[in-house]
C-alpha cells in the first residue's frame, strides 16, 4: 500500500513539502530513493523545482511588505543598509548558498528582493541553488536508503 502510494503521489508530496520545509524532506526522500522505492532524478527535480518556487514566492512576496517593515522599525533600519549592500555586494554567492545555512532561506529572498535584485537574476540563482541543494541531500542520504534492507 504504502509503495503503490509513493510511486503514484511521492513526486508531488515531495514538490508540496520542499515548498515549506526542505532538509526533513530531502533526508526521507534520498533515502527512499536509495532503497528503490522512489526514482533519485524524480526526487531532484520535484524537490528543487518545490523549494524554488517556496522561495521565489518570498521574493516577490518582499517587495510589497518587506520595505514598509523595515521603515517602521528602528533596529531594521538600522541594520538593513548594512545587510542589503553585503548581500548584494554578494549576491551570487548568498542566493546560492542560502539554502545551506540555517535561517537564511527566508531571510536572503527578502533582502535581496527590497535591496533591488533583478527578478531574472534571483530567479535563475534561485532554480541553480534549489537544485545543487536537493542534488547534495539526495545524493548523502541516498547512501542510507540504500544500506537499508527492504522486502
Amino acid at each position: 500500500m504504502a509503495v503503490r502510494f509513493l510511486s503514484h503521489w511521492g513526486y508531488f508530496a515531495i514538490l508540496f513539502a520542499a515548498f515549506w520545509e526542505g532538509e526533513a524532506v530531502l533526508i526521507t526522500a534520498g533515502t527512499l530513493c536509495g532503497a528503490g522505492l522512489l526514482d533519485w532524478r524524480l526526487t531532484i527535480l520535484a524537490a528543487a523545482i518545490g523549494g524554488s518556487a517556496g522561495d521565489q514566492i518570498y521574493f516577490y512576496a518582499a517587495h510589497d511588505r518587506a520595505a514598509r517593515t523595515i521603515k517602521k522599525s528602528k533596529r531594521l533600519s538600522k541594520w538593513y543598509p548594512k545587510i542589503s549592500k553585503f548581500v548584494l555586494r554578494h549576491s551570487t554567492v548568498a542566493v546560492l548558498l542560502s539554502r545551506f545555512a540555517a535561517g537564511l532561506r527566508i531571510t536572503i529572498p527578502l533582502v535581496c528582493a527590497t535591496a533591488g535584485m533583478p527578478a531574472r537574476k534571483y530567479s535563475i540563482l534561485n532554480l541553480v541553488s534549489g537544485f545543487a541543494w536537493a542534488s547534495f541531500w539526495v545524493a548523502v542520504t541516498y547512501q542510507i536508503g540504500a544500506r537499508l534492507p527492504v522486502s
